[in-house]
């Protein structure tokens, strides 16, 4: 085994132990005891760009959104219904697509350390100025940079916010022994202050399966801190897709969340 992992890294190959079954169901497993009913409100487009978050949104005062590209939906819409200034982060553009007069944009990265092209995500709450008493709200969708910024994060920086909405690339990957364990880490960190209150799989990607369980290969997972949970907690059943829910790319089908990671 050693001398064929030996050759095909010698030929640009690298193989990996792929985690067992007691392990993923373990992973599984906590993540739907983590999963809680709340009140949802859809924000952003009817495709791509829209999320749903806990319904907390009138007390909300700031949102940090690193990852921009060529979408600002879901910021106007926080601007335009309930006047929600968002700080906007990506190296890849010059600025949003459009100006709004709640737009706040930085021509950086987020990562895992401040440098010229990246800045961390604790730097930058710190470099905007506002006020340890306005309520901020977290959407993150960053192509896969969202594990080296959440490895790398204390959290009690993440426990700053009320609410957080991730979208998690390459989730599949799991299915190997130490990218699971590098993200269970990060979950853990996550459930100290949050439960997962939606999910839902991009369909651009599918789900990926592995030793019969099924996992989807982008997700979007929305969190609410346990504090605001207790005020929005709802008593009706999860059920996956939601109501809101609406297909990303509108011309293919929807990707379903596989029942073993939220029916109770």
């Amino acid at each position: 085994k050693k001398k064929l992992q030996r050759y095909a890294l010698s030929n640009g190959f690298i193989i990996n132990k792929p985690a067992s079954t007691n392990e993923l169901k373990s992973f599984i497993k906590r993540f739907n005891n983590k999963f809680k009913s709340v009140d949802l409100i859809r924000i952003g487009g009817q495709n791509d760009g829209g999320y749903l978050l806990p319904n907390i949104l009138e007390e909300v005062d700031i949102c940090f959104s690193p990852g921009v590209d060529i979408t600002a939906d879901f910021e106007l819409d926080l601007s335009q219904n309930f006047n929600i200034k968002s700080f906007m982060a990506d190296a890849s553009v010059s600025g949003p697509p459009f100006e709004d007069k709640n737009f706040s944009f930085l021509q950086k990265f987020i990562g895992n350390r401040t440098t010229e092209n990246f800045i961390t995500l604790d730097d930058w709450i710190n470099m905007t100025g506002i006020k340890s008493s306005d309520n901020k709200i977290l959407q993150m969708d960053i192509e896969g940079a969202e594990y080296d910024v959440l490895a790398y994060e204390d959290s009690n920086t993440l426990a700053g916010f009320s609410a957080m909405v991730i979208e998690f690339h390459g989730f599949h990957n799991i299915f190997d022994k130490n990218t699971l364990k590098m993200v269970s880490s990060i979950f853990e960190k996550i459930y100290k202050n949050f439960y997962i209150c939606h999910v839902h799989p991009n369909n651009c990607s599918g789900i990926a399966s592995f030793g019969g369980i099924d996992a989807p290969v982008v997700l979007e997972i929305s969190f609410i801190r346990k504090d605001y949970y207790e005020k929005i907690r709802s008593n009706n059943s999860i059920l996956l897709p939601h109501r809101l829910d609406v297909k990303n790319i509108k011309d293919i089908p929807e990707v379903v969340m596989p029942e073993m990671w939220w029916r109770k």
